[in-house]
């Protein structure tokens, strides 16, 4: 019996002690997860992901199943998620499939959570529940519990955030950062980013740029309870980016009280960005001529949002290293060609204007009409950094049809056949800047001829005139007509680029020779007989007495001009005659003449008639006298009359000269007789 007894007891030992294998078997034929959280630290207000481990623990099955069947221990259709029980966090995680988990094998899943911003420090418990189907047709469902732990340490808030960044630009953002936590820090680094592509943080690119303090980094230090520290970040903005608010992530890395490294949670703020830095051009005046040189003037106003300081206009002049050669952009055009390619306005602030000028050529084989000139802005940021605008600005020009460069006036335009005579030519600047070394030349054609030399002219300002004169020709053989005078200038432009104008005809007029007396002729006659005239009745007495008893003199009274003094000469002798009955002569006493036709040219009535004929002006033309010998009869047989009468007067005048020769005193006193 004694036997009996042990054998009983040596086989319920045995079943105790299987008892357990029996068990684990049976608990291989399904699956079995395990969870595990590596990082399970976290800080009052903090967001951030968790990340779960989960496991198949189960054991590798192995029986008589047939191949392809899936082994018992597989999960399939696997989902998770995370519950915070009583823990002081949010899970922002929703539930979240896996794939199939067989045996052993292992995947992690982060889940998002928000801590509490008053959560204590402890320990929490958040449970991971698994859905999940094995064998053919069970399904079953795992809660496993994980532990977080919320820590007592350092933690930084934003407050006011500053940000000038502009769209295609780099700019900066400052913010104020505070440690709400309930430690220390020290050996702090602010750490920038953000999420958006649009938005880099950069390093500064030069010393003299004010972004050399505020690269991706910013060392801080030592960073006490309740303390406001202002840091700044440089960041850049692409130039095809929206004017808009993007995130800028900071994070904080710092040594706590117990000298562990740690990180703060990511704290975002938004950044304002402005728009493009914009220019644009307003009252824009052209004065360009196909073939020269003008000018285009207008205004630059800065259109924000930024303010800029020494601001260049930059033209593109279509040659390499000039200027930045302005991408896409249409540049000056053909045919148009700078002079200058820069223009200083100096600083702007938004809404300010200032006036520019630029000097243009024009080609001579451009088309006149409309054009486009670009231009960019080159300046410096609020930051001090160089800059140039992305997109060019558009200053449109007018260009008016090819003018002459100089005006040309003819100052004496007509000629007589026959004739040489200077030309005078008046030669005004037409173009809009000052020429120099003008040299002039003129061309003819049969009938006309010139010396062949040129006019020179030093230099003309625009508007200003000058003349030159050229000797000409007319043959006369020419027939009276307009013919032309070509000429053309040499000249220097304000380059000192010599140029060689077109050809200008000037028209010039040839006309008759005029045989009429000109105006100026019969003025010099009329006063001539008008300065004898006052003169001869000034002086009519001493002329009276100077002719009296003079023969030609008294005969030529008929046609003479002073026929009025002859008559009173024969006026007087009658009177004598008339009370003395004597020829008186020079106050003398002579026997009557009874030879003097008392018809003849001294009597009073063939007087007048000459008077007449004189004051009708023929006298003069038609009637000629020879004096002397060899005097020839007329057809009248006038001349004949008058030698015999002229001779007869003469020995008659002789004899009362042998009678009595008066002296001065006689001559006085028969002035005075009655």
């Amino acid at each position: 019996m004694r036997r009996t007894r042990i054998a009983a007891l040596v086989f319920v030992v045995f079943l105790v002690a299987s008892f357990p294998l029996i068990t684990s078997v049976a608990a291989a034929d399904e699956p079995d997860f395990e969870v595990y959280v590596p990082e399970n630290i976290v800080e009052p207000g903090e967001e951030t992901n968790l990340e779960l481990e989960i496991r198949n623990a189960a054991s590798p099955y192995e029986d008589d199943s047939d191949v392809g069947d899936a082994p018992p221990t597989e999960a399939r259709d696997v989902t998770v998620a995370l519950n915070e029980t009583d823990a002081p966090v949010d899970v922002k995680t929703n539930e979240t499939p896996m794939p199939t988990m067989s045996a052993q094998t292992l995947f992690s899943e982060s889940f998002t959570i928000a801590v509490d911003e008053d959560a204590e420090a402890g320990t929490y418990q958040l449970e991971a529940e698994i859905e999940y189907a094995y064998d053919e047709d069970d399904s079953s469902t795992d809660t496993e519990t994980v532990e977080i732990v919320v820590e007592e340490r350092a933690r930084f808030d934003a407050g006011n955030v500053t940000s000038n960044l502009v769209v295609g630009d780099r700019g900066t953002v400052t913010l104020e950062l505070e440690n709400t936590g309930v430690e220390n820090a020290s050996n702090a680094v602010v750490q920038f980013d953000s999420p958006d592509p649009n938005v880099q943080t950069i390093d500064p690119t030069t010393d003299e740029s004010e972004l050399q303090t505020a690269g991706s980094e910013e060392y801080v230090g030592d960073w006490e309870i309740n303390e406001t520290t202002t840091v700044k970040a440089a960041m850049d903005v692409d130039s095809d980016a929206v004017a808009r608010t993007y995130p800028v992530s900071v994070t904080v890395d710092f040594r706590d009280e117990d000298g562990v490294d740690r990180t703060s949670r990511e704290v975002r703020v938004g950044a304002d960005t402005a728009p493009e830095q914009q220019f644009v051009a307003e009252d824009l005046t052209t004065d360009l001529y196909v073939g020269e040189d003008g000018t285009v003037e207008g205004k630059i106003v800065n259109d924000g949002p930024m303010p800029v300081e020494n601001a260049v206009i930059v033209v593109d002049d279509g040659e390499d290293g000039i200027v930045p050669e302005l991408e896409g952009g249409l540049g000056s055009g053909s045919n148009v060609y700078p002079r200058e390619t820069q223009y200083a306005v100096g600083d702007l602030k938004p809404g300010d204007s200032e006036p520019f000028e630029f000097r243009v050529g024009i080609g001579g084989e451009a088309e006149p009409g409309p054009r486009i000139m670009e231009a960019d802005v080159r300046y410096r940021n609020i930051h001090d950094d160089v800059r140039m605008t992305h997109d060019p600005i558009d200053v449109p020009l007018e260009v008016a049809p090819e003018r002459d460069e100089f005006d040309v006036e003819i100052l004496n335009a007509t000629q007589e056949v026959g004739d040489t005579q200077k030309i005078s030519l008046e030669v005004t600047n037409a173009k809009a800047e000052t020429v120099t070394d003008i040299e002039a030349e003129l061309y003819t054609n049969d009938p006309l001829d010139s010396d062949g030399g040129g006019g020179f002219i030093p230099a003309l300002d625009p508007g200003e005139s000058a003349t030159v004169t050229f000797e000409v020709e007319v043959e006369g053989d020419a027939t009276p007509q307009t013919y032309p005078l070509r000429m053309d200038f040499r000249y220097d432009d304000e380059r000192s680029n010599s140029q060689l104008t077109d050809t200008y005809r000037i028209p010039l007029e040839v006309v008759e020779p005029d045989r009429r007396l000109s105006p100026l002729g019969i003025a010099i006659i009329v006063g001539t007989f008008g300065i004898l005239a006052a003169a001869s009745w000034r002086f009519r007495d001493e002329i009276e007495d100077a002719a009296d008893g003079v023969p030609v003199l008294e005969r030529t009274s008929e046609v003479h001009p002073f026929a009025p003094i002859a008559r009173r000469i024969d006026e007087r002798r009658s009177d004598t005659r008339s009370t003395t009955g004597t020829d008186t002569g020079y106050g003398g006493h002579a026997p009557v003449d009874s030879s003097i036709d008392p018809d003849s040219s001294l009597s009073d009535g063939r007087i007048d008639d000459v008077m007449d004929e004189t004051e009708m002006g023929q006298s003069a033309e038609d009637e000629q006298f020879e004096f002397g010998e060899g005097s020839e009869v007329d057809e009248t047989g006038k001349a004949d009359d008058f030698d015999e009468r002229q001779w007869d007067r003469s020995d008659r005048h002789s004899g009362d000269q042998e009678h009595h020769e008066p002296d001065h005193d006689d001559r006085a006193d028969s002035d005075t007789d009655p």
